[in-house]
């Protein structure tokens, strides 16, 4: 007897490429979302149509009453189910963020809004796919990586190169395989976190750079390897975590609770950058990311560092982290001396929205610094640690 088991999946269409289309006016702008939820109805209709069948018929099968779409059953059959007596069926509803937007307009209140989003309906679903432009797509899937780094399911965002209503998009790949994840993999304990799937590979959401803005291979993770492989067999690799040994206890009441987001700027070192540059992007900042050269060195000037020991007694939180696309920052040059926190491995992307996200919701300077010296979600190679929220008795 065969045992029928059922994965719900949350998709939020925010816009980008995948939903692009042509206006009145001629002009490309993401398209509303029933034009993007329709075409995906009759995907799913082109491959599951039965013979004889209309297409009438086949859409009252694919899509419930109450509005449950069902994804192609022969895409979810290539899931390599441990049990051959239990068959897997993938079902979703889409909705979207208002208006939709390209991915070149997100802002990180956005971020914020997408996550709210999510855990407005966690319990309902068993994963989430957020459909999002790729320009910046690995900005936001690192800051939801941090915002939502206690969900433990599944959430996957992906897009396309090119829009899902041209014959030779990227988009119908990327949309089923991250489908397939967030639905069919949604108990693997290695998959419960924030991804990110393109050109049939699944990438940690904080480790990735957009590389190539031609090809539809968009992302790579210059310091780990891909989650897993989405080929002919679907293959998810054997992750095992550090182990969290260090904690990092925060009094709830000190947590910060306006929604200010903090001034957090970048300082990009470059042959010949002038004091004067420098100071104006230290001045007035709550943190700054410091793309600095190799593993982390910076040119040796007593203005330089005069500058950093002066921003970080205004507790100005620095964190160090290498323009240099592959490697490693050390804490071995000047930029320790004025107390900047070194990022490691991390991406740039990560860099910045971690930073964000720790000066939204940690006031204390000491914390920041130690949230940013850390590993929380495996960010990056620093060594890993969790964040405990106490309530401090008052007496």
């Amino acid at each position: 007897m065969t045992t029928e088991v059922y994965r719900k999946v949350f998709v939020l269409y925010t816009g980008g490429t995948i939903g692009m289309g042509y206006n009145a006016d001629g002009l490309l702008e993401p398209m509303r979302l029933k034009h993007l939820e329709e075409f995906l109805i009759k995907m799913t209709i082109l491959y599951e149509k039965k013979p004889n069948e209309t297409e009438e018929q086949a859409r009252a099968r694919i899509v419930s009453k109450d509005g449950w779409i069902f994804l192609p059953q022969k895409a979810v059959d290539d899931y390599p189910s441990v049990d051959e007596k239990t068959k897997y069926h993938v079902l979703y509803k889409i909705k979207t963020v208002e208006p939709p937007i390209d991915s070149s307009k997100m802002v990180p209140e956005k971020w914020f809004e997408i996550a709210d989003r999510i855990r407005a309906v966690e319990e309902q679903y068993d994963g989430f796919v957020v459909l999002h432009g790729t320009d910046t797509m690995a900005y936001t899937s690192s800051a939801l990586s941090f915002i939502l780094k206690d969900l433990k399911k599944p959430v996957i965002l992906t897009g396309a190169q090119r829009s899902i209503f041209h014959p030779r998009s990227d988009a119908e790949d990327n949309f089923i395989g991250a489908m397939l994840i967030a639905g069919c993999y949604s108990k693997t304990a290695a998959l419960q976190k924030v991804m990110l799937c393109n050109d049939c590979k699944l990438f940690q959401g904080n480790r990735v750079c957009k590389f190539d803005c031609d090809s539809f291979r968009v992302f790579d993770s210059p310091n780990m390897k891909p989650l897993a492989y989405l080929d002919t067999i679907i293959k998810v690799r054997d992750c095992k975590s550090d182990p969290v040994e260090e904690t990092i206890f925060v009094n709830r009441q000190e947590t910060a609770r306006d929604g200010c987001l903090p001034d957090v700027r970048l300082l990009r070192f470059f042959p010949g950058i002038q004091e004067k540059y420098v100071r104006s992007v230290l001045e007035g900042a709550d943190g700054v990311v410091l793309e600095t050269f190799g593993s982390g060195n910076a040119p040796e000037h007593d203005w330089l560092k005069e500058a950093l020991i002066e921003a970080g007694r205004r507790e100005v939180v620095m964190l160090n982290c290498t323009q240099v696309y592959r490697g490693t920052v050390l804490p071995i040059y000047a930029a320790s001396e004025a107390g900047v926190v070194f990022g490691y491995d991390i991406t740039p992307e990560a860099a910045m929205t971690k930073m964000i996200w720790t000066l939204k919701t940690f006031p204390d300077f000491e914390t920041r610094r130690q949230v940013l010296e850390a590993s929380i979600c495996g960010e990056s190679s620093a060594p890993p640690k969790q964040i405990k929220f106490i309530q401090k008795v008052l007496t």
